[in-house]
């Protein structure tokens, strides 16, 4: 299952597959750089059908966030499953990462 993405002017969410692992990072990285190229100030991750996240992941996430927020944009976690919040709050990332509603 690739990654689906939803686009709304500056703002672009994109729906991961149930599982997160190299090539699905590396395709993640693709098309948040691609986002950033075409313009996007906010980039929402949305994990909610996740459920397995690989480091690699997770470091796209992270760098992005850095990245994003360094320019005033953002890029954050939207949704996440029970099993995805319970790996990013075991990182210590969640509070940093996850989208506060």
């Amino acid at each position: 299952m690739s990654i689906s993405k939803q686009v709304n002017g500056d703002e672009c969410e994109f729906m991961l597959p149930a599982r997160v692992d190299g090539p699905t990072a590396n395709q993640l990285e693709e098309e948040v750089l691609a986002a950033i190229r075409g313009g996007a100030k906010f980039i929402l991750i949305n994990l909610a059908a996740s459920n397995f996240l690989c480091s690699a992941g997770i470091r796209v996430i992270l760098q992005y966030h850095r990245q994003m927020k360094g320019k005033g944009g953002s890029l954050l976690v939207s949704r996440t499953s029970p099993e995805i919040d319970q790996v990013l709050e075991l990182t210590g990332f969640r509070d940093q990462i996850v989208e506060k509603f």
